[in-house]
This record gives structure tokens, C-alpha cells and sequence, in this order.
């Protein structure tokens, strides 16, 4: 995400004015002018500075009178064209600074010391080509692989590009115990390396869900579905990753074979032979022979002392549960009883403790069902034209008894770009009372003058701006060339520097329909304004393609649905980044465009401000909606809602509920399903397979080996001394039949474990880096027999492609360029840089390649959309107990069989680099 703005202290907003009065300002240039009767006028700025593009009481009388004395004392002629009155200086508001975020890292320069170029023999076969293309499709890609500058011409050490899919170091196993940067302890796992970078918080205190609270080190944690401790967070990685310099936050170990010993005997012997139907060559027969005669007698060794193959079935075949409990209180609760405060009971006799709740350390409750702020139905201050000349600034409601009927008005809009002294905000007022005599109205609304005298009383007019454009008759604009330049022809400049204020959107949305806007720039005064009509001004906007979606739905053309409209609207506001004064205001401008509008509160960030009008106006689901989006890249902001998926919102289909706001732009969800990722090993899985008579043949003799070779050689040995010839024969025949069974014990055991899988022990994976799925599935399974499939959809770096009868097959990720790009570049990322994480799933036996910053140590099931489950892979930061979206894949709705059901969760949608 991109870095935060920085606002200055709320102040009453420059661009919306105040409670200027212009008869004061005319007072006060009329007494300047006696003082000083030949002060210059061009160029001059006759207010107070900067306090008068905050508005105030201006009196646009006073200012003209003090001005005709100006004139009369200089000698010019009277009155003074709008011409001759100069505009100040041009100066950037300092609340419309933004930072910006860190530029891109540069290329990367592979290290020939983190890759090989090791190509393993390939056992899968790939699909057949029927002689038409078989283009892979894939996900989406962000990145353009960038060649390493001045060393163009270089070898790459990973090999040539064009040897895709990517083949990295092979897995050294438990020769890794003799690393360099080994550490060891008693617990599993005993071997790794620990963290190259240490985390930034102190020592803090956590909380369970077994309710065992304790303080921790700085260090990444997660949580254990063993007990619910928290635990060291230990990441199985890549041999290429382990042997790159350590550069995360958590501990590394290396990849282990955890299938079944007597599974890894009996592959060892057979894997150079192929099973692609290819025919094996010499030296595959040669290395089959020279591995046969010792992996029997390893095999024969194990059937002495049987060891269990099958894996443990925990949790009913379930995936792992996500032991997690929020312990906190939210910053802003849903229901008000969950809000956090205090309550007295009274006792009797003990009339200092009282019964009402009241809000700890002076903090008001901002809950209250989320209280609404009232809709005002006139303006509370208009400027009310005399019979012949000039205004009075009056109360509208006094102004109502006095006269028994409501007002009409005209709303004057401006930018305080081209507005910022008392002298240049006289325009206004001679535009507002032209513009107010043609139309026939009693008044004119400009903020300058018409938003209060007090701070608080400015501030809460300048949110209801857009109840004041729905009340007008008719609305004018009022611009300026501040580059200095008087002509005409740049109006459609000067409109579009106005339309870059954020506020402005609302008030060209809210105009009545149909209507001609007149637009009437200082340069050229009052006789010739320019005018557009409504549905034209999505042209003169930077977005004019989604902007004019806007206008066409309140000129009644389009309908939009109430989700398109939030959506569209802030994705305007977002292009618009001119006129913030708070932190919420993007929001704020949004509320006036919906029905219902929380009451504004100063402290609130830009996402907690939307999250509080969401919520009020959630017919949607609107945040449920937005948190199972996939940003395009790390740094989008939370308010760029496009997706990665290249969906849109209302694609989503939701399937847990926001109930909170919390601290730290994060939100508190409940009914979710959740589980827990294993990162420091893979695990033995048990599986159900159906019997055949092969099967149930060769099981029954494979079992009695054992017994036949030890009876046969019993009988042979009391033949021999002489107890009967009869028992040797039988003997013989015994021990033979041991002896064939042995020696074809690697075939024997392939057969009895190669079967198809008919169910299978849920489990989700994972490790740092990428691998081959052949390696991969003999460290689970013992053998390459085929069970692991590649994603097809998981992911935006997955792929896949139609084989000769139509049907999807997923691809090897790293068969796109780019994605083997991205590997190599992740084996030296740096924190905060996205690296490559690799997701296996036992229950549906697939493999998905993502990219993500950390290592998630939880998926949780947040929504669906497009007939697949929208699955959040969330990191844990237990100091705060708050899960943070690193990616979202998509995964089959199967899935939710096999998962439970968490309790409520904090969620956050974008993490701290440490």
C-alpha cells in the first residue's frame, strides 16, 4: 500500500470558506484607503493572509466601497473591472501534500551462488499434443522480468532462458544438518537457521485461546493447533533459499522426506526407471541394478520390525483448526453493547458509584448503532439580495419567519486555488448576486460567507455541502487562469484545475438535472460566461469514462445499484486528491452521495471514516466485499479497489460479516471457516484406497514374507539335521517363495501404494521457494505415482491449457518466463519485496504457486466468487492478535467439508514491513 497521508490539525476547511462578510471587507479597504490614499491595487492582497481563504464574516459591500476609495484616491477610473484585480501568488494548500511510496527496487542480478541448474529426471507425462496450439493460459501478471543493467551479455547462472519450467538446486535433505548456518534444539524441529532480520517490537504479552497469557520476544510466532500456544514460526524452505543469506523475519529449516521409510526404500531403487511409458536405456537398468539388492535387504530389515505407513488421521480428516480468540475491544463496535466502557453498579449507601456506563480515560462512545447525523433541510446562513444592490447575510430561518416562505438560491462553486484573499473572493459574491437576479432567486449560497463564524460551526456545514446543492435551484462556477494568462479559451483549463477538488464531484452530481451550468471566469467578468450542461463535464475530467457513469445515474440515464454507485464514486474521489483537510474526507465527500451519513469524527483515518459509512449504509456488504479482494500490487491502497482477479465488487458473494472497526485501520470479522497452514515439515498422510484382487494378493503375501522366510529356514535346517526330508523340502519351497518375494519387494510395495486415492487426510502445506511437483510428491507420498495435480485457477501465477480431448490441465507455473523470473528473484528478496510460496493441499491434491510477502500462516474463507471460494492467506501478528491479508487464492468449495468454523477475528488488510 502506499505510504499514509499526512494531514495537518483539523482547521476550518480553505476551500469551503467560512463566515466572510463582505461589507466588513469593504469597511476595512475603506479605512485603508484613507490611511494610505495612494496604495498600488494590482497585485495587492488586502486581506489577513492565509485566514481569508478560511473564510470568515467577509462583506463584499465593505470590500467594493474600500475599493472605490482606492480608485478615487489614485486618480484611476471607477468602478475597477475584475480585470484589473490581480490574483496572489499561487501556493499549494499544505493538506494537499501527499507522500508517495518508495520507488520500485531495481533489477535484480541473479547470484550464482543461491541456483543451480539441476534438471531432474521428468516422470510426469505431459499431455499429448494433438497438433493445435496449447497456449497455457494464466493469472494475472504485474511484473515485467527486468534484465540486470550493464550486464546484459553476462551468463546467467541459472542457465538459458529458454529452459523453462525452472529447475532449481536439488534438495540435500538431512545433509542440511551440516550447514554452515545450522542451530540446533531438542524440539522439532532440531535443526535451522535463525532469523537474518530481527523484528522491530519489543518484548509483548499475548493471550491464548487456552487463555494462557505470557510475554514473547520479538519474533514471528504462530499458533499451534496442537494446544493453542503460541510457537516459533519455523518455514520449511527451497535448498536454493537455505542457502542464500538469511533475510526474513522467521526461522528457516530445510525441506525433509516425510513419507513412509519402507515408500522411500522402494522409490530410491526405482525412480531412474520411467514411468512415462518410455523404454529405460542401459544406464537406467544400470542404476536400477546396482540400487535393487540393498533396498531389499532394507526392505527385508523393516518387515522384521514392521513400521506403520499409513499416516495419522487427526481431527476426523479435517484440516488443522485455527486456535484463535480475539481478546480485545473494537474502536468501533457494531452493536453499542460491545462497546468498550465501564459499568458502576450502585450499591446502596454508595452514592459515588453510579449505574451508568461511561466511557474509561474521557473517550466518548462512537458507537450508538453508529449515530446519524441529521440532514438539514435549508442552509443556515444564505446571502439575501437587496431591492437594488448588495447583500445581507442572514440567518435562513429568521429570514423565513420575516417573510413566511422558504428561499431560493443559487449555489456559487469555486476552488480556493483560484480564490485565496478577501479582494479575490469578491468575485464570488459579484457572480452569486448576477447569477441569483437572472435566475430570480432571493439569495446565493457561497462557502466563503456561508458557513458560520464559529470552527465548529464551519466544520459541520462544510459535510453538509451536499444537502445545500440538493436545496439549490440552480448551481454557477467560478474559476480563474492563475497562471496569469487572461484568455477565454482557457476556461476549460481553469474547470478542470477546479474539478481535481474532491468536493467538487458531489456538487456537479447533485445539480438538478438537465441543467445548463454557467461557468464565469475572473478574467473576464460577468458578460460572458461559459456554459456546459451537465452530462458534458465527465469531459472535461481525467476519468471521464467511470465519472460519466456517475452523472448519467443522477440525470436518470443509468441506474446504478447502491454497490456500483460507493464503488464508482470512490474510485472518482480517488483521482481527486485536492481539498483534504482530514484524514476522512474522501469518506466524507462519499456520505453525501448516500442516504445515510455517521457523524464526523476528527480522529478517525481514511479507512475507519469509510468503514463507519459502510457500515451505515450496508445493504451490500460492501467491507465483507472489499476484504476478499487480491490487490494488484502491494503498494495499491486499500481504497483502489480494482482486483488482481479483475472482478469487480459486486462479483463477490460474501460469506462472513464485519461486526467491528479495530485500531490500526483493521476490522473484526465472525463467521468465517479457517485453517491452520504446517510450515515447519510435511507430514505422513493417511489416505483410503479401494482393495483389488492384485492388491489384496500381493498385501496378505508381503506379510506372511516374514514368517515364510523364517519357518523355511527353520525346516531346511532341521532337514539337514536329519529330522526328516520332508521338511526340507518344504522348507525349500518356504524360504523360496521369501527369498522371490524379497527380492521383487521394491515392485511389490509400488503396487500395494500406487493405487488410486479415494480420500485423504486434509492438510494445507507449505514452504518458501519452488519445486518440482515430481520431488515434491516422493516427499510426501514416497513416490512420484501421480496424485499431485498443479492449480489450475489457485492463483494469478497458476496455469493451464487444454489437452487433445478439451479438457483443463494445470501447467507447471514456472513454464511462463516471467514466473521462473520471479522465482529466481525471491531467493534474495528482502523484506517487504514479495517472494514465492508454494501451497499444498491434501484434501483436493493440488498445488499452488503464490506470492506473498510473509509466510500465512491461516486460511481463511471469506467469500466466493465465479463458483470457487475466495481464500484469504493471512500472517499473524500476535503483539496486536490481528491476522493481516497477504494473498487470496481461490480454492473449491470442498474445501469448506473439511474446515471449522473460527470465532471472531481481527483482520487487517495491509501489514508493516517490521
Amino acid at each position: 500500500m502506499s505510504a499514509p497521508v499526512t494531514y495537518p490539525p483539523a482547521a476550518p476547511p480553505a476551500s469551503h470558506g467560512g463566515n466572510l462578510d463582505p461589507n466588513e471587507v469593504r469597511l476595512r479597504q475603506q479605512q485603508a484607503a484613507s490611511a494610505a490614499p495612494a496604495y498600488p491595487i494590482h497585485g495587492t492582497s488586502m486581506g489577513s493572509g492565509d485566514s481569508s481563504s478560511h473564510g470568515g464574516n467577509m462583506d463584499p459591500n465593505n470590500v467594493r466601497l474600500q475599493l472605490t476609495h482606492m480608485q478615487q484616491n489614485s486618480g484611476s477610473s471607477f468602478p475597477v473591472t475584475q480585470a484589473q484585480i490581480q490574483p496572489g501568488p499561487y501556493r499549494h494548500s499544505p493538506s494537499s501534500n501527499r507522500s508517495t511510496s518508495s520507488p520500485p527496487p531495481g533489477p535484480y542480478t541473479p547470484q550464482s551462488t543461491h541456483a543451480g541448474q539441476y534438471f531432474p529426471t521428468q516422470h510426469r507425462q505431459q499431455p499429448p499434443n494433438s497438433g493445435q496450439a496449447q497456449t497455457p493460459i494464466q493469472g494475472n501478471m504485474n511484473y515485467t522480468p527486468q534484465p540486470s543493467s550493464g550486464a546484459s551479455d553476462a551468463p546467467s547462472p541459472y542457465g538459458s532462458p529458454q529452459t523453462w519450467p525452472y529447475r532449481g538446486r536439488p534438495e540435500q535433505g538431512y545433509k542440511n544438518i551440516f550447514h554452515p548456518g545450522a542451530r540446533w534444539r531438542i524440539k522439532w524441529p532440531n535443526n535451522f537457521q535463525l532469523a537474518g532480520i530481527p523484528r522491530s517490537v519489543s518484548e509483548k504479552r499475548h493471550r491464548d485461546v487456552m487463555q494462557r497469557a505470557k510475554e514473547f520476544a520479538a519474533e514471528d510466532y504462530y499458533l499451534s493447533p496442537f494446544d493453542g500456544h503460541l510457537a516459533k514460526l519455523f518455514v520449511q524452505s527451497t535448498q536454493e533459499i537455505y542457502d542464500a543469506s538469511p533475510n526474513s523475519t522467521w526461522r528457516r529449516t530445510f525441506i525433509r522426506n516425510r513419507s513412509p521409510l519402507i515408500l522411500q526404500i522402494a522409490n530410491w531403487a526405482l525412480e531412474s526407471l520411467p514411468t512415462d511409458g518410455r523404454e529405460a536405456n542401459s544406464q537406467d537398468m544400470t542404476m536400477a541394478a546396482l540400487r535393487w539388492v540393498p533396498s531389499c535387504v532394507a526392505i527385508l530389515f523393516l518387515m522384521i520390525f514392521p513400521v506403520s505407513v499409513a499416516g495419522e488421521i487427526r481431527n476426523n480428516g479435517k484440516y488443522d483448526a485455527l486456535p484463535y480468540k480475539f481478546w480485545g475491544y473494537p474502536y468501533h463496535a457494531r452493536n453499542p453493547q460491545e462497546d468498550k466502557r465501564d459499568l458502576r453498579i450502585s450499591w446502596p449507601g454508595h452514592s459515588h458509584l453510579s449505574a451508568t456506563p461511561s466511557a474509561p480515560h474521557g473517550r466518548t462512545s462512537k458507537s450508538a448503532l453508529n449515530p446519524i447525523s441529521e440532514r438539514p433541510i435549508e442552509p443556515k446562513y444564505l446571502c439575501f439580495l437587496k431591492s437594488t444592490e448588495g447583500v445581507d447575510i442572514l440567518e435562513v430561518s429568521q429570514w423565513r419567519r420575516d417573510h413566511h416562505t422558504a428561499a431560493t438560491y443559487v449555489l456559487v462553486s469555486y476552488t480556493s486555488e483560484h480564490f485565496r484573499t478577501e479582494e479575490e473572493q469578491l468575485f464570488l459574491h459579484d457572480v452569486g448576486e448576477h447569477a441569483a437576479r437572472r435566475a430570480g432567486a432571493q439569495a446565493y449560497w457561497v462557502s466563503c460567507s456561508c458557513l458560520g463564524s464559529t470552527d465548529d460551526e464551519k466544520q459541520d456545514n462544510v459535510w453538509r455541502i451536499s444537502d445545500v446543492v440538493r436545496g439549490a435551484r440552480s448551481m454557477v462556477i467560478a474559476v480563474a487562469d492563475v497562471s496569469g494568462q487572461e484568455q477565454p479559451s482557457l476556461n476549460t483549463t481553469a474547470l478542470r484545475q477546479w474539478g481535481t477538488r474532491v468536493w467538487t464531484l458531489p456538487e456537479i452530481l447533485l445539480t438538478p438535472s438537465n441543467s445548463e451550468i454557467e461557468v464565469y471566469n475572473r478574467s473576464t467578468g460577468l458578460d460572458a460566461p461559459m456554459r456546459v450542461y451537465k452530462r458534458n463535464f465527465a469531459g472535461l475530467w481525467g476519468d471521464a469514462a467511470i465519472s460519466r457513469e456517475l452523472i448519467d445515474h443522477y440525470e436518470g440515464n443509468l441506474t446504478l445499484s447502491s454497490l456500483e454507485l460507493v464503488t464508482i464514486a470512490l474510485k472518482c474521489l480517488h483521482s481527486r486528491q485536492k481539498g483534504f483537510h482530514l484524514p476522512g474526507d474522501m469518506a466524507y465527500a462519499l456520505m453525501g452521495l448516500l442516504r445515510r451519513r455517521p457523524t464526523v469524527v476528527k480522529s478517525d483515518t481514511a479507512f475507519q471514516a469509510f468503514a463507519r459509512l459502510s457500515l451505515a449504509n450496508d445493504n451490500d456488504l460492501l467491507l465483507e466485499r472489499l476484504i476478499c479482494t487480491l490487490p494488484k500490487s502491494s503498494s495499491q491502497p486499500w481504497y483502489d479497489m480494482d482486483d488482481q482477479w479483475n472482478v469487480s465488487l459486486w462479483d463477490i458473494l460474501p460469506s462472513t460479516q464485519v461486526c467491528g472497526i479495530a485500531d490500526n485501520n483493521t476490522v473484526i470479522i465472525d463467521g468465517c471457516y479457517a485453517a491452520a497452514i504446517r510450515w515447519k515439515a510435511f507430514a505422513a498422510v493417511a489416505n483410503l484406497t479401494r482393495d483389488s484382487w492384485g492388491r489384496f494378493f500381493f498385501r496378505y503375501l508381503f506379510r506372511s514374507t516374514s514368517y515364510f522366510f523364517i519357518v523355511g529356514i527353520s525346516l531346511v535346517a532341521a532337514g539337514a539335521a536329519g529330522v526328516g526330508v520332508s521338511l526340507t523340502a518344504v522348507g525349500a519351497i518356504l524360504l523360496t517363495i521369501a527369498l522371490l518375494v524379497i527380492l521383487g519387494s521394491p515392485y511389490i510395495i509400488r503396487k500395494l501404494y500406487t493405487g488410486k486415492l479415494w480420500g485423504t487426510q486434509a492438510w494445507f502445506f507449505g514452504f518458501e521457494g519452488y519445486m518440482d511437483i515430481s520431488t515434491l510428491e516422493e516427499h510426501i507420498f514416497g513416490a512420484d505415482m501421480g496424485h499431485l495435480k498443479w492449480s489450475t485457477n489457485g492463483s494469478p501465477l497458476s496455469m493451464h491449457t487444454a489437452n487433445e480431448y478439451g479438457e483443463c490441465i494445470g501447467q507447471d507455473p514456472t513454464s511462463n518466463p516471467e514466473t521462473a523470473e520471479k522465482v529466481k528473484r525471491a531467493i534474495n528478496a528482502q523484506m517487504g519485496e514479495q517472494r514465492i510460496f508454494t501451497l499444498v493441499d491434501t484434501y483436493t491434491l493440488t498445488v499452488t504457486v503464490f506470492e506473498a510477502v510473509r509466510p500465512p500462516i491461516a486460511v481463511v474463507m471469506c467469500g466466493a466468487e465465479g463458483g470457487m471460494q475466495r481464500a484469504l492467506l493471512c500472517s499473524y501478528d500476535w503483539s496486536t492478535q490481528t491476522l493481516y491479508r497477504e494473498s487470496v487464492m481461490r480454492m473449491e468449495t470442498i474445501v469448506l467439508d473439511q474446515m471449522s468454523r473460527v470465532g471472531r477475528l481481527r483482520l487487517g488488510l495491509s501489514r508493516n514491513v517490521l
